[in-house]
């Protein structure tokens, strides 16, 4: 059971959305999470799902920080699996927290270590909470907390990252629409997502791609490629290799979460 929630408008230029999936039955199979356009706390109040790391499958922390990714993750998902999430903004974590998402060198990191005590005691409320409503309580009255004491006041940059289709723009061009220049642009998105423009672009111009073939399967690789707007297949493939260390022939796109 999948559950979405919006933020409190108060909180909207820094929050997108509260997720919160519960599982009874989880699978011995490994689920391929592909590289998807987020940044987000997770928590996991019951059985923590493994996560595949250097090799092995290793049991997740109770909660971390992920950027952007930009290699599939596989996992097993655990029965009696709960997970409840914070999605942010593009950019909005580390206007609230003032922490460069630059610094994740691995794409995610152990929460509590980063953000310390006030978000220990969130992840207990967490534990404790029954169902979305209650989570949500707790992680906004912790998020106002932190919007209140933000410095890092809203920029054109933190607009124009966050504007849709962005892949569809030059990076002259959202540059100019930002007011800087094309390095301060990429020094500055850096910071915000850990990644260069060009590799987010590309990641959520395959998301596109992949979210597509999931929701219609039929649909030929042909017409997803120019759909999406990738010049041509060769491109499809590139990013394909390099975000799911495999081909389109043999991902299984019944145990891939794509979303």
């Amino acid at each position: 059971m999948l559950l979405k929630k919006p933020p409190h408008p108060a909180l909207k230029q820094f929050i997108k959305e509260y997720w919160y999936l519960n599982l009874s039955k989880g699978s011995s199979v490994p689920r391929s999470n592909t590289p998807t356009p987020e940044e987000a706390i997770y928590f996991y109040p019951k059985n923590k799902p493994a996560v595949f790391i250097d090799g092995k499958f290793a049991q997740s922390p109770e909660t971390i920080i992920t950027r952007q990714q930009t290699q599939r993750v596989d996992m097993l998902v655990p029965d009696d699996y709960l997970m409840f999430k914070i999605i942010f903004q593009t950019g909005g974590f580390h206007r609230l927290f003032g922490i460069p998402l630059s610094l994740f060198s691995k794409g995610h990191i152990e929460t509590i270590g980063v953000l310390g005590n006030p978000i220990k005691e969130l992840n207990e409320q967490i534990i404790n909470s029954i169902g979305i409503d209650e989570m949500v309580f707790y992680s906004e009255k912790y998020l106002m907390v932190k919007a209140s004491n933000c410095r890092l006041k809203q920029l054109p940059i933190d607009l124009v990252i966050n504007q849709a289709q962005l892949y569809q723009y030059s990076l002259d061009k959202l540059a100019s629409d930002a007011c800087l220049s094309n390095r301060q642009f990429e020094r500055n998105f850096l910071t915000r997502t850990g990644v260069s423009p060009k590799i987010y672009q590309r990641i959520l111009k395959f998301n596109q791609a992949m979210k597509l073939k999931k929701e219609e399967p039929n649909q030929t690789w042909s017409n997803i490629t120019y759909s999406v707007g990738y010049f041509d297949q060769m491109h499809l493939l590139r990013d394909f290799k390099q975000f799911t260390n495999t081909v389109p022939t043999t991902f299984d796109f019944n145990t891939a979460i794509i979303y």
